[in-house]
């Protein structure tokens, strides 16, 4: 009996496991997929944005994903969705196309009809994602999409460019979900909306991500915001009732004996009511705060960014054979990371992924260069 009881504590505890296990064999997927697209010489053979050392390039990434970001949390509190979802399905679109096209071009040369048949494929993706967005289509896309994009990215960049971005992204990011929880309102913006833009890791195999709603999230998030903002007035109406109270209390009792023990049985029969309300309050509070346990859920910045150095590290640095210890070494800096990080998540609040992870690479990096005795090649010209 006490066997049963063992192996079934292990099964249990095994399938809590599976996926936090789940969502880092996504980062392994994003990471090693990188590696393998950027190797190809379609990407590379592209047009670069720059000097691929040049420390400027860091500074334009940066300020355009701080605008890109305040631009989608400003449409999401003005409630300009159709704006949102075509922006970001535009964008997908672009992406996906690219992706595609270099994938093609791993088994033959890019021609013309390997563009139309990237076109084709990338809208009817697109058209899916639209139509039926559950969550095996959308983690499908976010590998299509964060694969390319590390890829275009890992060999457009350095490694100093990129440690210098993922630097700004790991505050930033801190910020923007402990301090100013503005990360937090464009999650649950993007996932109310249906949008591509992160990982869904089911806990239950009968779970919908068409069906889930988040709106509940979202309000929850409001009213605890604002009460934290505002105790003291709370306090203040709490006395201000308890005055009134008092005052109609004496007033009652200053009557004859027949109306105080009527107000007495009214005070009563309100203290319950109101009581009882505050229960169910209370436990309607707790549903929706226990309502959103049914998935775990990852941004794609949280696979991309530290794979952008893996890419870099792999693409910049002389090594022979597939990957250079650099690279392995940050790929295994990640993952330490990332133990971290969920240790965290299984709290269950909303978590800054990139400070983690982001260090975790770094560190690894670092490690990999000092084991390999690697010359890096440093270069700060902003001007």
């Amino acid at each position: 009996m006490s066997s049963n009881n063992v192996s079934a504590g292990s099964f249990k505890k095994i399938g809590a496991m599976m996926p936090y296990l789940a969502m880092a064999f996504i980062i392994l997927i994003v990471q090693v997929g990188s590696l393998w697209l950027s190797a190809t010489e379609y990407i590379p053979s592209q047009p670069p944005i720059g000097e691929s050392d040049d420390v400027r390039n860091s500074i334009y990434y940066i300020v355009v994903f701080l605008v890109f970001s305040f631009i989608i949390v400003y449409l999401i509190k003005n409630k300009h969705f159709g704006i949102i979802r075509l922006f970001i399905y535009i964008a997908l679109g672009f992406t996906l196309f690219y992706t595609i096209s270099a994938i093609f071009s791993k088994f033959d040369t890019v021609t013309n009809s390997i563009l139309v048949i990237s076109f084709v494929l990338a809208a009817a993706f697109v058209l899916l994602l639209y139509k039926f967005p559950e969550w095996y289509v959308i983690n499908l896309a976010g590998l299509l999409i964060s694969i390319g994009a590390c890829s275009v990215l890992g060999v457009t960049l350095s490694y100093i460019p990129i440690i210098i971005l993922m630097l700004a992204l790991l505050v930033y990011d801190f910020i923007s979900v402990y301090r100013t929880k503005h990360m937090v309102t464009l999650a649950h913006g993007m996932m109310n909306l249906k949008l591509p833009i992160l990982f869904v890791i089911p806990k239950k195999l009968t779970y919908s991500f068409i069906k889930d709603d988040f709106s509940d999230a979202i309000l929850s998030e409001k009213t605890d915001a604002e009460s934290e903002k505002s105790p003291k007035s709370k306090i203040s109406s709490e006395s201000e009732m308890s005055s009134k109270y008092e005052k109609s209390f004496e007033s009652e009792t200053s009557s004859d004996s027949e109306m105080s023990s009527e107000y007495e049985k009214s005070s009563e029969s309100k203290i319950s009511s109101e009581s009882e309300k505050s229960v169910e309050s209370e436990t309607s509070d707790k549903k929706q705060k226990t309502k959103k346990s049914d998935a775990l859920f990852m941004g794609l910045g949280d696979a991309v960014i530290p794979t952008l150095l893996v890419v870099s590290a792999n693409r910049f640095l002389a090594h022979t054979g597939f990957v250079s210890v650099p690279a392995l070494a940050t790929m295994v800096g990640t993952f330490v990371g990332f133990a971290v990080l969920m240790y965290f998540v299984s709290s269950g609040k909303p978590q800054a992924g990139l400070p983690c992870l982001n260090t975790g690479a770094i560190l690894g990096f670092a490690a990999g260069v000092i084991l390999s005795g690697t010359q890096l090649v440093w270069n700060f010209s902003i001007f």
